[in-house]
């Protein structure tokens, strides 16, 4: 297994990424490929006391950064290191790529250098949320303009990644909506929802409320980029909020077991931390494209390369070649079209 890393991407280039690279390295004894300046590739790993010959290293010349059009990494930053991560995956110099980077541009790179899965119209950001039960939600980010095939595709790709990486024989489908009754939504998520209804394919349940979601409602959550980023953002927010307040509040507390609720406390902290839970996938895309989170230091970005490896070695994509017959074009009476 080799994965491509690019080090210069996101909020703490390079030194946290390579940090992560060298903690993931010695984790799961893997091949690293690094790509970015290589000078200052070089000097990190030496700092680290790592042997510079135990990882491969690319070459790049320019940085794909947070504020760039998306399209640069096809244009003006071809040679960026997360262009020239995605060229190197798409060549089969490696098994996935890790990104902290400008999540459109990785988006835009991964579709149009390492491209979809053959059938697939879009490909989609999923991420884990870790409640009661894991619930990917789909997508997060990547598509903020949908339409009702695009997230009944969401659906199956969802439903594919818990199966493949969870054991869920038929996941739990639902829609993100403002309201559990049938008749609620705007005019897409009812058409969406009207597709799904009609594939046998699925395991469809019906809407799902966003104060539902952590109390097992469902197994996979479905809706478009904008309101599952939005959704995502905020709960790591609120989650943050109010475990600092019980912990603040508990501190401030008198008691002789006061250090033990604090230190209980601080344990399930790191239940919300992100950095706990690495990177999520480009799901669709023809091979693996992880999106780590952009503040990631070393630990998340050792959790973001497991994360990878496990994608990769459950074969999602293939899956969703084998399974191509879910992604047919559907008609305007919600059945795929032969």
């Amino acid at each position: 297994m080799k994965i491509i890393l690019d080090v210069m991407g996101g909020d703490n280039p390079p030194a946290e990424i390579i940090k992560g690279a060298v903690l993931a390295k010695k984790e799961l004894g893997i091949d690293i490929t690094l790509v970015g300046d290589e000078n200052i590739i070089s000097a990190t790993l030496s700092a680290e006391g790592e042997c510079i010959g135990d990882y491969g290293i690319i070459a790049s010349d320019c940085v794909v950064e947070m504020e760039d059009n998306p399209l640069c990494i096809v244009q003006k930053k071809k040679n960026s290191s997360m262009g020239a991560a995605l060229r190197a995956l798409a060549n089969g110099e490696g098994d996935a790529v890790v990104s902290c980077g400008n999540t459109g541009a990785l988006f835009t790179g991964a579709t149009l250098i390492v491209h979809r899965v053959p059938g697939l119209r879009r490909a989609a950001l999923g991420t884990v949320l870790p409640y009661t039960n894991n619930v990917m939600l789909m997508d997060c980010g990547a598509n903020v303009t949908v339409t009702a095939e695009y997230l009944l595709h969401f659906a199956h790709m969802g439903s594919i990644y818990m199966r493949k990486l969870y054991g869920i024989e038929r996941p739990r489908v639902a829609i993100i909506n403002n309201g559990s009754e049938g008749h609620k939504g705007t005019p897409l998520v009812l058409e969406a929802k009207a597709l799904m209804e009609a594939d046998e394919n699925l395991n469809f349940i019906g809407n799902v409320e966003g104060k539902e979601l952590p109390f097992d409602a469902c197994d996979v959550a479905i809706c478009d980029g904008f309101t599952g980023n939005v959704l995502l953002k905020a709960s790591e927010g609120l989650c943050r909020f109010v475990m600092k307040h019980v912990i603040d509040d508990v501190t401030a507390s008198d008691g002789g077991k006061a250090e033990d609720v604090r230190a209980a406390l601080r344990r399930e902290d790191r239940f919300f931390d992100v950095t706990e839970y690495g990177g999520a996938p480009f799901i669709g895309i023809a091979k693996p494209v992880i999106k780590a989170h952009g503040n990631s230091e070393a630990n998340a970005v050792k959790n973001a390369i497991i994360r990878a490896v496990n994608y990769a070695r459950a074969d999602v994509t293939g899956e969703l070649e084998r399974r191509a017959e879910l992604f047919r074009p559907v008609t305007s009476g919600g059945k795929n079209e032969s």
